[in-house]
C-alpha cells in the first residue's frame, strides 16, 4: 500500500514503478448541515453508503447539537428508545416536525422530517413548553434535498455553527468529512505521507486486546486521516469481531479505497 500515490483525472493510480493500475471510480455530491458542498471520489467497489451529519450552534439563550440521518433513521424512537411514550406531529411547509418524550419524562428529542433526511436535536429532560419549542423551531431552517438536508440559523450574526461533519458508512467502511478550516487543529503534530494533493496519517485505533490480536498487521488496526487544502477527511475500515484475522482478499479493496478516496469541501 505504500507504493501507492495518487489519483489520476482518468481513474488511473500511479505505482512508484512507473506501472498503473485502473480503479472505477464514482464521484458524488453530498450537502453538509452548514450548507457546504462536498465533491467525494470513491471507488465503485465501497458500494451505497448511508449518511449522516453532525453540526452544532451556539448563541445567546441558545445551545444544540443536531444528528442528521436518511428519511427513516429515527424509525426505532418510538419503539424502542421511547416505548408507551408521547410522540406529537406538527405539519411544516415542506418538513414535519415529531416531538417525542419518553414515558417517564426524563428524556426527550425533536425531529426534523423532511422528504429525505431528518435532524434531531436532544432535550436533556421532559420536552420544553411550546413556547420554547416555537422559538427554537424559529431559531433555525431546515431545508432538505437528496443530496442531502441543511440545518442552519436564521440570525446568522448571532448564532455561531461549528463542528460540521458529513459522515457515509456501510458494513465494510465508514469515511468522515470536515471543512479543513475548522478541522486543521484536530491533526497530528507530526508530518503526514504524501498523497497527491493530501497529506495523510495512519493512526492506531483503541482496540481491546482481543481484537488487536485478530486485525494486528492489518488495516483494520488504524483509522487513515487525509487533509488537504479544502477538507479533514477519514476512512476507517470495519470489520466483524467474530469474524478470522484479514483476509487476502480484502487487500485489494482497502488499496483501492486508499489510493482513490478524495473530498473536496466547498463552503
Amino acid at each position: 500500500m505504500s507504493k501507492l500515490a495518487m489519483i489520476m483525472r482518468s481513474g488511473e493510480i500511479a505505482l512508484s514503478g512507473g506501472t498503473f493500475m485502473t480503479i472505477m471510480l464514482s464521484r458524488f455530491t453530498r450537502a453538509a448541515a452548514d450548507a457546504a458542498r462536498l465533491t467525494i471520489e470513491l471507488p465503485d467497489s465501497v458500494g451505497a453508503l448511508e449518511w449522516h451529519g453532525l453540526t452544532k450552534m451556539a448563541g445567546p439563550g441558545f445551545a444544540h447539537a443536531f444528528t442528521l440521518v436518511q428519511k427513516g433513521g429515527n424509525s426505532a424512537l418510538p419503539t424502542h428508545i421511547f416505548p408507551g411514550g408521547r410522540v406529537e406531529t406538527f405539519r411544516r411547509h415542506g418538513y414535519d416536525l415529531t416531538l417525542h418524550e419518553s414515558i417517564d419524562r426524563t428524556n426527550s428529542c425533536l425531529v426534523w422530517v423532511g422528504p429525505y433526511n431528518e435532524a434531531k436535536t436532544w432535550f436533556a429532560g421532559p420536552a420544553p413548553r411550546r413556547s420554547v419549542l416555537n422559538a427554537l423551531v424559529a431559531a433555525v431552517e431546515f431545508t432538505d434535498s437528496s443530496e442531502g438536508a441543511t440545518l442552519r440559523p436564521r440570525v446568522r450574526a448571532a448564532t455561531q455553527q461549528f463542528a460540521t461533519k458529513v459522515i457515509g458508512r456501510n458494513d465494510r467502511l465508514i469515511v468522515m468529512a470536515s471543512d479543513a478550516r475548522a478541522a486543521r487543529e484536530t491533526l497530528p503534530e507530526f508530518r503526514g505521507a504524501g498523497r497527491g494533493d493530501a497529506e495523510v496519517w495512519k493512526i492506531p485505533l483503541d482496540l481491546d486486546p482481543e481484537q488487536k490480536a485478530r486485525v494486528g498487521g492489518t488495516p483494520y488496526e488504524h483509522k487513515y486521516i487525509y487533509a488537504n487544502s479544502s477538507a479533514v477527511f477519514t476512512v476507517q475500515f470495519t470489520f466483524d469481531p467474530e469474524a478470522g484475522s484479514f483476509r487476502a482478499a480484502d487487500e485489494g479493496f482497502v488499496e483501492d479505497v486508499l489510493a482513490g478516496f478524495k473530498v473536496a469541501w466547498a463552503a
